[in-house]
């Protein structure tokens, strides 16, 4: 009786979001945004580049001619972190790679086929978030990570997801909220993330353009020379 309630969910779900086919792997998708604190303040330019099934980077402009990079090339994660004084790439502890390799999950996330990557999905009832009733789809990693989904009953589509894991031998947990979904050629997408920790919002990112098909080296998410 799960597995047929939790299939009939991923169906919806997939229908919802404008049918798999229309999120192929062969080509990069690359998203242009802006975020914010969770102070409000200056709103900074970001772009995120994904290509299934587990590369990603992103890179946020600091200020005039200071961007932070962060990128896994589905092996090795790295960043560049202009405020430690140095533009040379480093490469990142196994806590960090393991939060780095999430990033594609902002497209190709586990409910997906071509993002369940490996994870075990489970169906876990219902609850309910700020008064809509949503489906809890449980994503369990072989390392503990989890990833609790909420879709909205009505509409299929993901309002929030949950992340717990441990982090440095402790367990830390952090919560992703999806809205403003406009439909862009056939695609129903999210237009807003709004991460959040123990109630308080850490971080608000608002999409500006999604741009499918892109033609993108695999160059772009390996680990540079030091200069």
């Amino acid at each position: 009786m799960q597995a047929q309630t939790l299939e009939s969910i991923l169906k919806g779900y997939h229908a919802a979001i404008g049918g798999l086919d229309k999120y192929p792997q062969q080509n990069a998708v690359i998203i242009k945004a802006q975020t914010q604190g969770g102070g409000g303040g200056q709103k900074r330019p970001m772009t995120f580049t994904l290509k299934a099934p587990k590369s990603s980077r992103m890179d946020l402009v600091i200020q005039a001619g200071l961007t932070y990079t962060m990128a896994y090339d589905g092996k090795q994660a790295w960043s560049i972190q202009p405020w430690t004084g140095s533009m040379d790439p480093q490469p990142m502890n196994a806590d960090d790679a393991r939060d780095a390799g999430r990033t594609i999950k902002l497209l190709w996330n586990d409910l997906m086929a071509s993002g369940n990557g490996g994870s075990i999905l489970t169906y876990e009832g219902k609850d309910e978030i700020e008064g809509s009733e949503v489906y809890k789809v449980k994503s369990k990693y072989a390392d503990g990570t989890e990833i609790i989904y909420f879709l909205d009953v009505d509409s299929y589509l993901i309002i929030k997801w949950t992340t717990r894991s441990m982090n440095s031998g402790v367990l830390d947990e952090s919560d992703m909220f999806l809205g403003e979904y406009q439909v862009i050629e056939g695609r129903t997408l999210p237009f807003v993330f709004e991460q959040k920790m123990n109630g308080e919002t850490m971080s608000s990112t608002y999409i500006k353009e999604y741009q499918f098909n892109a033609s993108v080296s695999d160059a772009l998410f390996s680990m540079p020379a030091k200069q």
